[in-house]
């Protein structure tokens, strides 16, 4: 079959036993299309399989949600499929089932049986660098306590490499040794978060060393795989108050040991929260090293003002040196963000806002002695019918332009820069939503 064939067929196969779709014992009305050669075997045992009781069940949360999902677990460049389902009258009602192509057709390669009744996630990694990716099953029980159960791809009825509690957990190659090792995350005695490390030792996972987190399960928002300055690799743990306030913990190996480098040299320093403004680590400038943002506030305007914030986004080194590397204005209400000029003194930095019919206007002033204020820059965002003609009105022109908005800017008089517009257009952008596929 061509490539594109193939695809076509796969897409649609997926999409037809998507969680959606079937989620009731009903669902064996629905029947496939008629597929050619090897899809057509697939179909006829996953028939067999709903005729004889199974219902679907497709994992609930996480980018994997599909009821059948088509992956190459081997490396040997044919996919393998993974077919998720729930026979209730057993006493190990999960049922995760493996087909391997064979020819011009599918065969049962094994089948993955838990006592859960509700798959909450499932992923994919060679976490051993074998070669062959294991399988990561998230699920849940009734009482809505959930695990986490990673088995190996062997044929017939595999056993798990591990089988442990969590709330959240990450896997990644931490110690640089070509395999994946584990970041268990969970609530300790006190309902605060843990985080249990796992590594490889003759073939099998080990925890080596637990430490406890800055935010509490509930308040975790997002783990992100990161890198240090040295190349090692982190993970950033951003947790998220109930009053909007963030503080991120940066996970590393130092001294073959799992260390919160958050806490700074002397591991003394206690990560401090800070006003959340929808923002989580990434690699900010593009130089391969991930980036955490930092609040600050700017000086108010005049009393009746809203208090206004710039961040600053900080890189780590393996021994908790933390370098700034740029500072932005993120502006949540208006959907656009600025990068900064290094020369502009921030602690006389100023912001006022000011939104009319159609024209919201965000001035940076550069605060003097007595009062006196120097305004170095106005961004606009126009959204009425004549935003066109008012982005070029005297000396404003056109930083970027969209369906319903024109961003435009006019720079101050105070402004003591090398900067022209094309340079202010570089740093300008539009905040675009960040979207998650969900936990696993």
């Amino acid at each position: 079959m061509k490539r594109a064939g193939k695809l076509l067929v796969i897409g649609l196969f997926s999409l037809l036993l998507s969680g959606c779709m079937f989620t009731t014992p009903e669902t064996s009305l629905y029947r496939l299309p008629k597929l050619a050669g090897e899809y057509e075997s697939l179909e006829s045992q996953i028939d067999a399989l709903l005729t004889n009781g199974a219902e679907y069940a497709a994992p609930t949360s996480g980018s994997n949600l599909q009821s059948v999902q088509m992956i190459d677990l081997d490396g040997d460049g044919s996919e393998e499929a993974v077919a998720f389902f729930r026979r209730t009258s057993d006493k190990k009602p999960m049922k995760i089932y493996i087909f391997k192509a064979d020819g011009d057709s599918y065969e049962r390669y094994a089948v993955i049986e838990g006592a859960s009744s509700q798959i909450y996630s499932v992923n994919y990694a060679d976490l051993d660098g074998d070669g062959l990716k294991e399988i990561l099953v998230g699920y849940k029980s009734s009482s809505d306590v959930q695990g986490l159960a990673i088995y190996p791809l062997s044929p017939g009825t595999p056993e798990s490499l591990l089988t442990t509690g969590y709330s959240r957990y990450a896997n990644l190659d931490m110690n640089g040794d070509g395999k994946q090792e584990l970041l268990i995350i969970c609530s300790d005695e006190e309902s605060t978060a843990r985080v249990d490390y796992y590594d490889w030792d003759d073939g099998a996972l080990h925890a080596k060393s637990s430490l406890r987190l800055s935010a509490s399960v509930a308040e975790l928002s997002r783990l992100t795989a990161g890198t240090l300055t040295g190349g090692e690799n982190a993970l950033f743990v951003t947790g998220v108050t109930g009053d909007n306030l963030t503080v991120t913990d940066v996970l590393a190996l130092r001294s073959g040991r799992l260390q919160n480098i958050a806490l700074g040299a002397d591991a003394n320093q206690v990560p401090a929260e800070e006003i959340f403004l929808g923002l989580f680590p990434r690699d900010e400038n593009s130089d391969g090293v991930t980036e955490a943002p930092k609040t600050r506030p700017l000086q108010r305007f005049d009393r009746e003002s809203e208090l206004q914030y710039y961040v600053v986004w900080e890189q780590y080194s393996i021994d908790g040196t933390v370098t700034d590397v740029q500072s932005c204005f993120h502006n949540v209400a208006d959907g656009w963000s600025l990068v900064l000029p290094d020369e502009w003194d921030k602690d006389h930095l100023t912001v006022e806002r000011s939104a009319g019919s159609g024209e919201t206007a965000v001035s940076f002033y550069r605060a003097g002695e007595g009062g006196l204020r120097e305004k170095l820059l106005t961004v606009y965002t126009l959204t009425g019918e004549a935003r066109e003609g008012l982005a070029n009105i005297g000396s404003r022109f056109v930083l970027t332009q969209q369906v319903e908005a024109v961003y435009a800017a006019r720079i101050g008089d105070a402004w003591n820069i090398t900067l022209d517009e094309q340079s202010l257009r570089e740093r300008f952008s539009l905040i675009m939503a960040e979207w998650t596929m969900g936990d696993n």
